[in-house]
């Protein structure tokens, strides 16, 4: 790969090594400077302009771009689930476990967390659900912005707030919250994170990146299992659902 002065933008809740091998030799051959960063509007302002050569983002930040007919990027790469090996993930509503909700419609009025808007897990498919019903989110629920993924979970159990939605994947990497929580709701068809690249990104640097990212291995404790090449079809439903909601809830 020929340098060039290429930058690679990620969100830092996706939990992607990129400070260590071999991404780091990759980066350096191509030039690539990477930014981590969980500022996510100024992530989407960046993204809106087209500045970042590549970047990992939230699937369900992707289909917002597209909504918005960002021209700028295309998918290389998406994250799968490391329990099914699928580019989809279920995820769970949780209350305590002696909360007396039974299903969503009974949460009207409670204290909801979530990571940010951009969020494929905690933020779009309550929003989805609510919807369907004809009903939105910022309406329904007292939102409340939470970080990290079990730390939503242990928000529920502190009661700082009564539910969030949160990734079967990551619920179930703490064995105690099947007896501190229980799931009164669930959505099937989320998005996994998606690795985008500039549409006139140099063709060798992403084959490059494309090969070495599908060859990853990654951790099992991360949020999300290994990569499999980006087709649409692996979130044209999600892609529709994002499409039905409100303007001002994207």
């Amino acid at each position: 790969m020929a340098k060039q002065n290429l930058t690679f933008l990620l969100n830092k809740n996706l939990d992607f090594p990129v400070t260590e091998e071999p991404w780091t030799s990759l980066l350096s051959e191509a030039g690539m400077n990477a930014e981590v960063t969980t500022d996510i509007p100024a992530m989407n302002r960046l993204l809106e302009a087209g500045s970042p050569n590549m970047a990992y983002v939230p699937g369900a930040g992707f289909c917002v771009m597209m909504r918005k007919g960002n021209p700028y990027y295309r998918g290389l790469v998406i994250a799968t689930s490391k329990f099914t090996g699928q580019p989809a993930q279920r995820t769970l509503l949780v209350v305590r476990h002696d909360d007396q909700a039974n299903n969503l419609d009974d949460l009207e009025g409670s204290t909801y967390g979530y990571l940010n808007r951009s969020c494929s897990s905690s933020f779009f498919p309550p929003a989805i659900m609510l919807n369907e019903k004809g009903k939105k989110l910022e309406t329904f629920f007292e939102l409340k912005q939470v970080a990290g993924w079990q730390d939503r979970v242990d928000a529920v159990v502190a009661k700082s707030i009564r539910a969030t939605m949160i990734l079967e994947d990551v619920w179930k990497m703490t064995p105690a919250n099947v007896q501190a929580t229980k799931v009164i709701g669930e959505y099937d068809t989320c998005v996994p994170a998606v690795l985008i690249v500039r549409k006139d990104l140099s063709a060798d640097v992403a084959t490059t990146f494309r090969e070495h990212l599908l060859s990853y291995m990654p951790e099992w404790k991360n949020v999300y299992g290994a990569f499999r090449p980006f087709y649409f079809a692996d979130i044209q439903t999600f892609y529709h659902q994002v499409c039905q909601l409100p303007e001002d809830e994207v």
